[in-house]
């Protein structure tokens, strides 16, 4: 989503306490709201396989889309994974991508119009636009599965019809627009997308006097927001602030789950290319993924890639310019189609835990179950490489685990495996607990 420019805060404080470990501390998916998990363990639990083995609770989920008749699928097996504002003549390279849903047409350019969501609707994509004229005239397509809430980025500091900017849309407007879009269409969720003030404090393009991103989430049922950190490494001082930062992206989705007043969705948009004029600051593959696999760890429920180029000049697709990126990209979303199930699934948060050799990069972890067989994602959250320590609570035996897509096990004793995490790096880890050998 674009960037708009206006005065600052510190930012430093933001840095130091999450840096500090606020953020890796709501990493375990503990329930949150916007996590799709509900409940408490009922008092049984999947089969255990032997004496050295855990219980491992049955814990209830409940999609956070459960609510409307047609909006985003309820089927576990289906993840949300968009692309912003885009046309429908990319359809079928988008699709073969691994996207799902188109975000944000109908926001002044690239309209779909009816024979447009047919062309989605045949490649068993989704769409959410506007309710403007072409959105209702097609109230009844089962194509679109959210209303896209105008402006983009309300929280920005908006443009004055007399040149300049003005003040961000104050919440309370859009709450009152939040009404009137569920009163024309109760049947779909609504979607908001902000920007970088959600993770970032002294975002200038805010402006003065703005008022507070956790009013924001109240007026919409999907919340999103995007920040672009290894973009920002090529922006003004404000933004080089944030350059390298790839944990904002989760940090925000904390936050967003945090701010939901009544359990709504909260996703994140991605980097993929280099964005702005001017500059040659992006993203690798290897980084677009860290940055995605630690925003699911932290419960995000939907993602979204920005995949625009203005350098060297305007492209709207431009991540297929980077062979490399589309390679990256593609197999990232497979592998999260693979795991759609368990990230479609109540998090475990005590029962897996992990200790970094290197106090200034932890390790994020999220753990799932399906019936004995446990998914503990894996990601460094900050700049540096670390040893991991991982114990399974409750698990004295001895086995291993497959570490998902690199064709490779670790070795557990006595519940305890070990694992080298590089820059960026992000592991998946399936343990079998039926395969344990009790000593």
């Amino acid at each position: 989503m674009p960037k708009r420019i206006c005065s600052c805060a510190a930012f430093t404080a933001l840095l130091a306490c999450s840096s500090s470990g606020a953020l890796k501390g709501a990493a375990a998916g503990s329930g949150s709201p916007g996590s799709g998990a509900t409940g408490a363990a009922s008092g049984t639990s999947q089969a255990a396989t032997g004496s050295c083995v855990p219980t491992v609770p049955n814990v209830a989920w409940t999609s956070p889309y459960a609510a409307w008749s047609r909006g985003v699928p309820k089927d576990p097996s289906f993840f949300p994974i968009a692309v912003w504002l885009q046309g429908s003549w990319h359809a079928t390279e988008l699709h073969d991508l691994g996207i799902n849903i188109y975000v944000g047409n109908n926001a002044g350019t690239d309209a779909l119009a009816a024979s447009d969501l047919a062309i989605l609707k045949g490649l068993g994509m989704y769409a959410i636009i506007g309710q403007d004229t072409v959105g209702l005239a097609n109230i009844d397509d089962p194509t679109i599965v959210a209303w896209w809430m105008d402006p983009d980025e309300p929280d920005n500091a908006q443009p004055a019809a007399a040149g300049g900017y003005g003040p961000p849309v104050d919440p309370a407007t859009l709450v009152t627009k939040y009404a009137a879009y569920t009163k024309a269409d109760p049947t779909r969720p609504v979607f908001l997308g902000l920007g970088q003030g959600v993770a970032y404090d002294a975002w200038e393009g805010r402006g003065s006097n703005a008022p507070p991103e956790s009013g924001y989430p109240a007026a919409t049922d999907i919340v999103a927001f995007d920040i672009y950190p290894y973009n920002n490494c090529g922006g003004d001082a404000n933004e080089q602030a944030t350059c390298g930062q790839f944990w904002l992206n989760a940090f925000g989705i904390d936050r967003l789950h945090q701010w939901s007043t009544r359990g709504q969705a909260a996703w994140t948009d991605f980097e993929t290319t280099v964005i702005a004029a001017g500059t040659t600051s992006g993203p690798t593959p290897a980084q677009t993924r860290s940055e995605v696999w630690l925003s699911l760890i932290h419960s995000a429920n939907g993602i979204i890639y920005f995949i625009d180029t203005w350098n060297p000049a305007f492209r709207e697709d431009g991540i297929f310019a980077n062979p490399a990126m589309v390679d990256g990209v593609t197999a990232l979303n497979k592998q999260i189609v693979a795991l759609a199930p368990e990230l479609n699934s109540a998090s475990l948060p005590n029962l897996v835990s992990v200790a970094s050799s290197n106090p200034a990069a932890p390790i994020d972890t999220m753990t799932k179950a399906q019936g004995p067989s446990l998914t503990v994602f894996a990601a460094i959250s900050r700049t540096g490489t670390a040893m991991g320590t991982f114990t399974i609570a409750g698990l004295s035996g001895s086995g291993s685990a497959t570490v998902v897509g690199e064709n490779r096990t670790v070795s557990i004793a006595a519940g305890v495996f070990t694992d080298a995490f590089a820059a960026n790096d992000v592991h998946i880890y399936q343990v079998d607990l039926s395969t344990i050998a009790c000593n």
